[in-house]
């Protein structure tokens, strides 16, 4: 029925949008997808409007980085197609892409026509030959891959449809002659060997050529002479470890849009006369040893994104930028000590990044004139103590981050910046005292994240920001106490060693994660109805309570509440007891509890999959038996006497057991077929473990003192375990 709905939605497209989709399904899931635009483009499918229309029909997905992807689900239907236009013949297809039935189809000369996509995969080094005769009659073919592989011999009039040529790791040495690929507007030469000297260089004839990717050419030091590619549109250097140097040819390429020079460490300097390159829009330098970008840059206007974060040595900004287009400027890590303050003419400057710029200490006041443009601003890891008054002008700003940085205090202007969505502000010793009153004005504001932070109190202003969904106070050590929240809240994490009693805060019923953590336990004391607390929160999915005095902590829902609560993390909590554990949870972690004597029987929990009990005084896990879908137990410094049920536990995959002294025995675990890993240290007292030379699944089997570490029973194991990693290696 699926697979019917699908089929009409498919039959639905014009020939171009269907060619698209089968490319996609066989060929290109995981591709940029502007790379396969300019195949689909020459060859008259409507790239855009196509794209648009598999969109809409939900036939295709493009991810954050563009890449081009489908379900499963579709891919299949796309192979299934190309399958049906001959199940018999796969020379009379119109895509190959599985390598033995193209190599087969090669070999015996069976390729028609109608082959319009052919991919081959060699092992990297095999270069394998191919010769006029066995691509000749694939008159039509617009797609070739042939990974690692080579060819030979005269091609005089052959491959004259081809638009996209993928070599990876073409081979040292060319040996095809008048190889003229008129139309061909893609080479991708990724992980070869080839250098600045090809002889290919010379030999291909690509007039059109649009995009050339030499990503990983590692043995090239210089890149070739692009002259002979006038309309070159995307160069991809990318991971080009031993370049050096870049052909001053570049600078003529009056089409290029993407120069892409990412990790290539060893690259220090940029053609000074790169600006003649006005079309650009996209400069990637990121991990590079650039130490300054040209000032010639300023002439590129239609410049859109300079990436250039991880430029270690990047110590010179131009004093001026493009000002007509740049919207991304990121210069994460570099050495620089300052912005120009041109840096306010960017009017369409969208994302400016100074992550861990350490040696930056201010902003220019003229960041203020962004005010119609600027969306997101990083300043985390610099040395900035102060932010300029000025950036309360950047009415559009939604993303504000300063982590680890030495603000002293939010600015009085932060309650002018309207559209502010998030504040990330963790790990800023020196930011303290209390919040300004007037960040009830930023009532779009959704993050909040001041964890780490020497902010002492909030305003009971805090209250009225109705769509804040996430506030971060952990560590924050110098809070006392907390005012009414906005019951908008989804994520709330508070820890401080001078709050003195918990919050009510059973009112903020959207609450999915929650995280806890006091330390003083004579107030406490002095406030006995804290000991006990209940958890009701009916959407709650995380709890997490560390190093606080709670006594009883209890699960407080209605028989008729169905709990969202699958993980559970209590850690250095002074618990004595636990009523019933919710039945919904998936993960159980309690570590440090030293008071905690005894837990609830876990027979409920049916779906718990990882257990952990850490440095407690607990001797027995109750209904250990039940839990059937347990994938990981890990039981540590405890007390614990037995592990009755253990052989039931036909889903575990993992049991660790370290220093358990009162422990002496396991149940026979012939029964835990899916463990791969089980690890027992310090249980000095366990002598044998029956069953396992029953346990196939077995891939680590490591013990240390403890008697059972020299059974036959263990060593048996450990050379089985040895015998099948070989073998299947």
């Amino acid at each position: 029925m699926v697979q019917k709905v699908l089929m009409t939605s498919y039959e639905d497209l014009n020939q171009g949008t269907e060619d698209i989709f089968l490319d996609i399904a066989c060929f290109f899931i995981g591709k940029d997808k502007r790379i396969p635009f300019y195949m689909w483009e020459d060859c008259g499918f409507y790239p855009s409007s196509g794209i648009e229309s598999l969109l809409l029909t939900s036939l295709v997905k493009i991810g954050e980085n563009n890449e081009l992807s489908v379900y499963d689900l579709l891919r299949d239907l796309g192979l299934a197609i190309v399958r049906d236009e001959d199940p018999a013949n796969p020379g009379r297809r119109s895509r190959l892409w599985n390598h033995e039935e193209a190599l087969a189809t090669l070999r015996r000369k069976e390729g028609t026509e109608r082959v319009q996509a052919l991919c081959l995969k060699y092992d990297n080094g095999s270069h394998d030959y191919f010769t006029r005769q066995e691509l000749q009659s694939l008159s039509k073919l617009r797609f070739l891959k042939l990974d690692s592989a080579n060819i030979q011999g005269d091609f005089t009039n052959l491959l004259s449809n081809l638009r996209w040529l993928d070599w990876r790791g073409c081979p040292e040495t060319f040996e095809a002659i008048n190889l003229y690929l008129e139309k061909l507007v893609i080479l991708d030469l990724s992980w070869s060997k080839v250098t600045q000297d090809w002889e290919g260089w010379s030999q291909i004839e690509m007039p059109r050529l649009k995009v050339l990717n030499l990503s990983g050419c590692n043995e090239m030091m210089i890149t070739p002479d692009f002259s002979s590619y006038p309309q070159l549109e995307m160069l991809i250097l990318e991971r080009c470890s031993q370049l050096v140097e870049i052909h001053p040819s570049i600078c003529n390429l009056t089409f290029l849009v993407s120069l892409n020079l990412k990790s290539c460490s060893n690259l220090s300097e940029l053609p000074p006369e790169m600006g003649n390159m006005e079309a650009l829009k996209e400069l990637l330098i990121d991990g590079t040893a650039i130490q300054e970008i040209p000032e010639s840059i300023a002439r590129m206007k239609k410049l859109e994104t300079v990436s250039a974060s991880n430029c270690y040595s990047l110590t010179y900004l131009p004093i001026s930028f493009p000002t007509e287009a740049l919207s991304i400027l990121l210069l994460d890590n570099a050495k620089i000590i300052e912005l120009p303050d041109s840096i306010g003419s960017l009017v369409k400057l969208e994302r400016l990044s100074l992550r861990d710029c350490r040696q930056i200490q201010k902003l220019p006041e003229s960041i203020g004139k962004l005010g119609c443009s600027l969306v997101e601003l990083d300043v985390s890891g610099t040395l900035i103590v102060e932010l300029p008054q000025s950036m309360g002008n950047l009415q559009l700003l939604r993303v504000l981050k300063m982590e680890r940085c030495h603000v002293r205090e939010f600015p009085n202007a932060i309650g002018k910046l309207r559209k502010l969505e998030e504040i990330h502000a963790s790990h800023c010793r020196s930011l303290e005292g209390s919040i300004r009153s007037n960040i009830e004005n930023l009532q779009l504001l959704k993050i909040l994240i001041l964890g780490y932070s020497g902010v002492s109190s909030l305003p009971t202003s805090i209250r009225s920001l109705g769509r804040l969904q996430t506030l971060d106070l952990l560590a924050c050590d110098n809070l006392e106490q907390l005012p009414i929240l906005p019951s908008s809240l989804t994520c709330l994490r508070i820890s401080s060693k001078k709050m003195s009693v918990i919050p009510d805060i059973q009112y903020l019923v959207e609450l999915e994660d929650l995280s806890l953590g006091y330390e003083k336990p004579k107030e406490l004391i002095d406030h006995p109805p804290w000991q006990y607390w209940a958890v009701s929160l009916p959407k709650l999915k995380s709890l997490g309570l560390s190093r606080c005095q709670i006594s009883y902590l209890g699960f407080g829902y209605d028989p008729a509440c169905n709990p969202q609560l699958n993980k559970v993390i209590l850690t250095g909590v002074n618990l004595q007891g636990v009523s019933a554990f919710p039945s919904s949870l998936s993960v159980l972690s309690i570590q440090d509890c030293s008071s905690l004597k005894s837990l609830p029987t876990v027979q409920n929990l049916i779906y718990l999959s990882e257990l952990e009990l850490s440095k407690s005084a607990v001797k027995e896990i109750k209904g250990l038996d039940g839990l059937q879908n347990l994938e990981i137990l890990v039981v540590s410094d405890c007390k614990i006497v037995h592990l009755n049920g253990l052989s039931k536990l036909t889903s575990l995959k993992r049991l660790s057991l370290k220093n358990c002294d009162s422990l002496d025995k396991l149940p026979n675990v012939s029964n835990l077929v899916m463990l791969r890993v089980l690890e027992i240290h310090r249980c000095q007292k366990i002598c044998n473990i029956e069953g396992l030379e029953e346990l196939t699944s077995l891939e680590q089997l490591v013990m240390s003192e403890c008697k059972a570490a020299s059974s036959d029973e263990v060593k048996q194991g450990q050379r089985s375990i040895g015998k099948r990693l070989r073998t299947s290696h």
